[in-house]
């Protein structure tokens, strides 16, 4: 029941482990719209739920507390994400639209800068004005009285640390992804967390009218301690150290080609890794994360068979494609060690790319003729 599952898992995430590259590069320029549409649809659902603004006849305009500077309005990272937006578009559509996306990211950048260049300039000529209690400059390590600053944190560098974690999973697969998801709900459950805890301190203070901001945090010894041993765990799991891993030793027989002509019985045909392997006209082995060997041979034009050897515990499977990148066969997704029979139909002579679907790094070249 569990294989049952997690072989439907690994079937569906191969559609995203080993995507399209080149149809998702045409695409980045819609994936970067779609935030900043919902990001607009944000802004439109916060303004018409927004509270009063006017009372009476005039809008009251909002105070600045004395001796607080706070910088005007700016278009300037609107723009500047219009910029980035043309320049990674000619960076996937080419030609002129490059130039172009770079003259815009250019002039957004110089314009951000003038008006960085206004506001220094505003704040210096201030400086010789008094300053009220409570404003600015407060003293060093200390916030402005009234202003909340959250205090530093090593959440944004953990949860950078499980997200590599995680993608590295996704690239190998089975208990390395497991764990790297993990990793990633921990990390991310600590930064809510830490979250909830500046929120009540904050409740506590519109009461008290004192904000406790504590010490600096201490270093989250107990968290990368965490994060090692799934890391450690990951790199057994994966690296064939166990007993019954991808480390386990089969006779030489396995890696010479079966008897050929000779039919294998069908995907469902079986057998543990190790042991004679059915007569088939090729033979494939996948150790290590890696094919063995990476050149096949097989007869055009006929159905033929390929004994498929997994000496790995990670699940494996074979998907030859044309030329044009078309699937022509997909072979059962195997856990190891085990050994398979695949019945390949026929297919007419050329030069055919085999790959694994789950880890795309395992590639190898099929010849029929």
């Amino acid at each position: 029941m569990l294989e049952e599952l997690w072989h439907d898992l690994i079937g569906f995430l191969e559609r995203f482990i080993v995507p399209n590259w080149g149809l998702l590069i045409a695409l980045l320029p819609v994936f970067l719209l779609i935030p900043v549409l919902g990001y607009l649809a944000w802004l439109f659902y916060r303004f018409s739920n927004a509270g009063p603004t006017r009372r009476g006849k005039r809008r009251v305009p909002p105070a600045t507390p004395a001796g607080i500077h706070m910088p005007g309005p700016s278009f300037a990272p609107v723009l500047g994400a219009i910029g980035l937006f043309f320049t990674v578009f000619g960076m996937v559509a080419g030609g002129p639209w490059l130039l172009v996306g770079l003259l815009v990211l250019a002039m957004t950048l110089l314009y951000w800068g003038r008006e960085a260049l206004r506001e220094y300039d505003s704040v210096r000529r201030s400086e010789g004005q008094a300053v009220v209690v409570g404003g600015l400059p407060a003293p060093i390590g200390r916030a402005p009285e009234g202003v909340h600053i959250p205090p530093p944190s090593f959440r944004p560098i953990l949860v950078a640390l499980s997200l590599t974690m995680l993608v590295a999973g996704m690239i190998v697969g089975g208990w390395a992804l497991f764990l790297g998801l993990i990793a990633m709900a921990i990390t991310l459950l600590g930064w809510l967390w830490d979250s909830r805890k500046e929120y009540k301190a904050v409740q506590e203070a519109d009461t008290t009218g004192h904000l406790e901001m504590g010490d600096a945090p201490a270093w989250p010894k107990a968290t990368f301690a965490v994060l090692a041993i799934l890391v450690a765990v990951t790199v057994l799991f994966t690296s064939g150290i166990l007993p019954n891993s991808s480390d386990v030793a089969a006779p030489a027989a396995s890696t010479a080609p079966g008897a050929g002509g000779a039919t294998g019985g069908g995907t469902a045909s079986a057998a543990p890794s190790g042991a004679p392997l059915p007569a088939a006209d090729a033979v494939l082995t996948a150790q290590n994360v890696t094919f063995d060997p990476t050149a096949l041979t097989a007869p055009a034009a006929k159905p033929f068979t390929i004994a498929f050897d997994n000496r790995d515990t990670l699940p494996h499977d074979m998907v030859i494609k044309d030329a044009a990148g078309a699937t022509v066969f997909h072979g059962e997704l195997v856990t190891g060690p085990k050994v398979v029979v695949y019945d390949v139909p026929a297919i007419p002579a050329g030069s055919y790319t085999f790959v694994c679907s789950v880890h795309s790094n395992m590639t190898g070249t099929l010849t029929t003729k």
